[in-house]
């Protein structure tokens, strides 16, 4: 029995050391497997990435801007660094090359720019109103009482002629009296003498009563009958619709006071609401079309006749207004609608109307369009050529048209990828542009892309990221600061007077010297706008931004509109100071001070290190730091 068990033993501590060896040997195995597949620095990797002088820089794919000698960690998020890749466009920060593999698999597609006319379409929407040129007040010409009411309630139609009320006047019976009494000495004492006093007599008393309101047939029929009317029926001077009543029957009224309103709605006005933004896209002229959900599947048509020159300061909104022809009466005051606003533009992202080439109309009443000098039908004034008084241009340039999917953008600048080269390798430029308005799904190129490039529309934010993990430019890369362009000695020259003008400009603001400054703000504007600057793209770049800022700004000079547009014009000089340089005598220094507008802080450009703060002048003159100073460039 023993001898059994003792066997038995034996043969499982055999079993077991057996099976432990295999174990051991399974997780040796394990070990030296996981150890060649998951080193964080295998040898054929390492090899496969260092240059020919044997050298490798790495990198993070979160953070490009890490750039280490040797493999590990980003200091930043911790992730394992990568092989910088130097085949993605030579030396040029700005480009990255492609094979064509990887263009297809990132799904990379481009556009042409080309040249087209641009066309949009702006909605708005608003509701029918009443012309308030064609809403007449009934008021009293006498003091009286109102004995009937034959309209007696509103929005009845009446015509021209219908009786409305009948009113008691004392003032007026004494008036019909006087009337007969002056007409019965005329046929007495001889009314076939045409310059006799009685006849005069009966003349100025027949006009008296008609300025107390009876009408010829009135007087006619009060002289024919010799009887004065102790009740005087009132009958309406036009046809339209009451909209207000202020009468009663029995009560008294005074002299000028309001008893009904009468609209006439053969014509009414479609009032919309644009937004601010809006604005640059309406002028006088356009055509609109508009619907209203009362009268579904109709459309109508009309011509913006005004746009209202203030702005609403609680809405952010203008009034744009247009007059409707509506002998039907089918649009009724009240009514919501939604029109839309046919666009077009030119090269520069300015409206333009070629329909209103030639075309005449009045100051006054600019729904009246002729094609030929005349008289307004509605107030007689001489008709102007249109664009005389609203400026409208009327010649459409073809515009520099490129996708909107092409443009990345980012804060202030815009950007896109343009194909440069294209043969074993392709290459991306990345490329800042000048937007005009977006038009549909175009955008207007001012400048920065000529006609005929290739812009890529799709997989550009896959190259901007191939650029970031490259540590190249993109569209997360900040703008390089103070790297003035070369540009010729004749184009720095003729930057002096513009800074000649703004240095005075600031110290007249600094000096609360007003009159001074409104001066030099004038001769700054002219400066810059006659500044021939050819095709300098960060020329354009800074001078399209300042116009955008300076739009509606200058137009009344108080001391607070001078100092508001400085801010502006100080941007556009620092920029001009960044990208050419200044070649005037002395330093110039930037100064920024926190405390303007509100604590938004602003910066601006002056000689003299001791700080002299325009935006506040005497009252706060030292407000400021000095931020950066400007050597000038020599040629």
């Amino acid at each position: 029995m023993n001898s059994t068990i003792d066997e038995y033993m034996n043969k499982i501590k055999n079993i077991l050391a057996i099976t432990w060896i295999k174990m051991s040997l399974v997780l040796l195995l394990g070990v030296l497997i996981g150890n060649f597949m998951f080193s964080s620095t295998p040898i054929d990797v390492v090899e496969s990435h260092t240059d020919h002088a044997g050298k490798t820089t790495w990198t993070c794919s979160m953070h490009p801007q890490v750039k280490l000698d040797e493999p590990g960690q980003c200091p930043i998020c911790f992730m394992d660094l990568i092989p910088l890749n130097d085949n993605v466009g030579a030396d040029n920060p700005n480009q990255y090359s492609l094979s064509e593999s990887a263009i297809e698999l990132a799904r990379i597609s481009t556009s042409s720019v080309r040249l087209g006319t641009a066309r949009g379409n702006l909605r708005l929407s608003g509701k029918i109103d009443y012309d308030e040129t064609r809403t007449k007040y009934i008021s009293a010409w006498f003091p009286g009482r109102l004995e009937r009411l034959f309209v007696d309630y509103t929005g009845i139609q009446v015509n021209e002629g219908d009786h409305l009320f009948e009113i008691y006047s004392p003032e007026l019976y004494s008036a019909q009296e006087e009337l007969l009494q002056a007409y019965r000495r005329m046929n007495s004492r001889g009314a076939d003498v045409a310059d006799s006093p009685e006849k005069a007599a009966f003349q100025a008393v027949r006009e008296k009563t008609k300025l107390l309101g009876l009408s010829d047939s009135q007087i006619t029929a009060i002289l024919k009958t010799g009887k004065a009317l102790s009740v005087l029926q009132i009958n309406s001077p036009i046809t339209g619709i009451v909209i207000h009543k202020n009468a009663v029957a029995g009560k008294y009224v005074k002299t000028g006071e309001q008893i009904y309103s009468i609209a006439d709605l053969s014509k009414v006005w479609i009032i919309l609401e644009a937004y601010e933004m809006d604005l640059p896209w309406l002028t006088y002229g356009q055509e609109l079309n508009f619907s209203v959900a009362g009268l579904p599947g109709q459309n109508f048509s009309a011509t913006i006749s005004y746009i209202d020159p203030l702005v609403n300061p609680i809405k952010r909104s203008i009034t744009v207004r247009a007059v409707l022809d509506n002998e039907k009466g089918l649009l009724k005051p009240g009514m919501l609608t939604e029109a839309t606003v046919s666009v077009t533009l030119n090269a520069k992202g300015q409206v333009v109307s070629p329909q209103l080439a030639g075309k005449w109309t009045c100051p006054m009443h600019p729904e009246e369009l002729s094609n030929h000098p005349g008289d307004c039908s509605i107030c007689g004034m001489r008709l102007v050529p249109m664009g005389k008084i609203h400026a409208t241009m009327v010649s459409a340039s073809p515009a520099l048209l490129i996708p909107a999917s092409a443009v990345l953008k980012t804060g202030k600048r815009a950007l896109v990828y343009v194909e440069v080269s294209h043969a074993e390798m392709t290459t991306y430029e990345l490329r800042e542009v000048i937007l005009g308005p977006r038009v549909e799904k175009d955008y207007i190129i001012i400048s920065g892309l000529s006609e005929g490039e290739l812009v890529v529309t799709n997989g550009n934010f896959k190259i901007d990221s191939a650029m970031q993990i490259a540590g190249k430019q993109s569209m997360m890369s900040a703008p390089e600061a103070n790297m003035s362009h070369h540009v010729s000695a004749e184009f720095q020259t003729a930057l002096e007077p513009i800074f000649e003008e703004y240095l005075r400009l600031q110290a007249s603001l600094a000096g609360d010297n007003f009159e001074s400054s409104k001066s030099a703000m004038a001769k700054l504007l002219r400066s810059i706008d006659s500044f021939q600057e050819g095709s300098v793209h960060e020329w354009i770049a800074l001078k399209t931004e300042l116009d955008r800022n300076l739009s509606g700004e200058t137009t009344q000079l108080t001391v607070k509109n001078v100092r508001d547009s400085f801010e502006y014009v100080s941007d556009f000089i620092i920029g001009i100071q960044r990208a050419f340089g200044h070649s005037q005598e002395s330093m110039l220094y930037e100064v920024f001070c926190p405390m303007a507008f509100n604590n938004k802080g602003a910066s601006w450009l002056q000689t003299d290190k001791q700080v002299k703060n325009p935006y506040f002048g005497a009252s706060m003159l030292s407000c400021g730091e000095i931020k950066q100073s400007f050597s000038p460039v020599s040629h």
